[in-house]
């Protein structure tokens, strides 16, 4: 197979472009300068860049046929463990760490989460026109073709990812436990953060595949979050909130929580549970979790005065943010090489996940 197709296009311009300029010297009056430029020229070139998808797509196509030949194959999404085959790049979920290895003529489709792959030759980003470097990262929604003489190993860098697989492929073991989100990738800072929350059922995703890291929990997720961690205890009684009818998923956990003086409302009767969870309403609500619910001695905490936002931290969230830099549930943000709390801002599920696990492992 060739190994580079836009030089094989870029040849076969020049080539045209060389007989043209044969032509000019010869004294051909009836080709201009404009004529060159404006027409000769990109004409030359998409010519040259047909040949190369039409060899391009020969080569593809001699390799498939090889692939169909190969006996066993059932045209199916292809089988788990020592591998299989297909004959489509039908969309697949693959789990984390999983390594699919294929060889000469097979093909892959990235579609979502995250994946590289290493290489003994050539592997050629169909969809970009270029070979990807061993040890590359794969880009979504392009498709890519093994060359000859070349084995390809496909590593899922994500909790999970989905690719369409084409041809014979060996599969080999990922982890034991993964989470089903394509957007938490192992070179994430909070990989392992929401790989904890989401084995320890604290929280899941917004959806089957996504856990939206960068999306801010609001009030009611997070007292919901908190309530299971106490068992999911019925609440007896306490407080009721106008913005809070029986019935919610997040009912008898915002009850609970205001019952056990874990939270409070917002003023008003109300308790805002649609409202962005702020990062010191988060530190408020495991301050009082570990004092009330969990009878952890909270007392003593770090000094705040070097962040220089301490300003914007509301009165009453002074001591729990100050317990939760000392236990390191929280840390502040050298923003310019100035150290900032930011405790106005809505804490993200990314953020929340990292809270809860150091919350797990050093409190309780």
């Amino acid at each position: 197979m060739k190994r580079y197709l836009r030089p094989l296009g870029t040849a076969l311009a020049l080539v045209l472009l060389a007989g043209a300029a044969c032509a000019a010297s010869a004294g051909d009056s009836l080709i201009s300068l404009s004529y060159l430029r404006d027409t000769f020229f990109p004409s030359a070139v998409q010519t040259g860049e047909d040949a190369a998808n039409k060899a391009l797509q020969e080569t593809y196509d001699k390799a498939k046929a090889q692939l169909d030949a190969v006996p066993g194959g059932d045209g199916g999404a292809g089988g788990i463990g020592a591998g299989g085959f297909s004959d489509t790049l039908q969309r697949r979920d693959w789990s984390d760490g999983q390594i699919i290895t294929l060889t000469t003529g097979g093909g892959f489709l990235m579609l979502d989460g995250a994946a590289t792959v290493v290489h003994t030759g050539a592997v050629v980003d169909v969809t970009a026109g270029v070979e990807v470097p061993s040890g590359g990262t794969l880009t979504q929604n392009h498709r890519y073709l093994v060359g000859e003489e070349t084995s390809a190993a496909v590593t899922v860098r994500s909790g999970q990812a989905a690719l369409g697989v084409q041809g014979s492929y060996a599969l080999a073991a990922g982890k034991s436990q993964y989470t089903p989100f394509y957007d938490v990738k192992q070179s994430d800072w909070f990989y392992a953060q929401v790989n904890f929350a989401y084995e320890r059922k604290l929280f899941s995703g917004v959806d089957g595949h996504h856990f939206s890291p960068n999306t801010s929990m609001n009030r009611a997720m997070l007292v919901s979050v908190l309530h299971r961690l106490a068992g999911s205890p019925v609440p007896g009684g306490g407080i009721s909130f106008t913005d809070v009818p029986d019935g919610l998923w997040y009912s008898q956990s915002v009850r609970w929580g205001a019952a056990r003086g874990i939270t409070s409302g917002t003023g008003n009767g109300t308790f805002s549970p649609d409202s962005t969870v702020t990062r010191e309403q988060a530190v408020a609500m495991l301050y009082n979790y570990a004092a009330k619910e969990a009878g952890m001695d909270v007392s003593g905490g770090a000094d705040l005065s070097g962040y220089m936002d301490l300003n914007r931290l509301s009165g009453w969230a002074q001591p729990a943010m100050s317990w939760a830099v000392r236990q390191g549930i929280i840390s502040g943000a050298a923003n310019g090489g100035v150290l900032t709390l930011d405790p106005q801002r809505g804490a993200t599920r990314a953020e929340m996940a990292s809270m809860l696990r150091v919350f797990c492992e050093k409190i309780l």
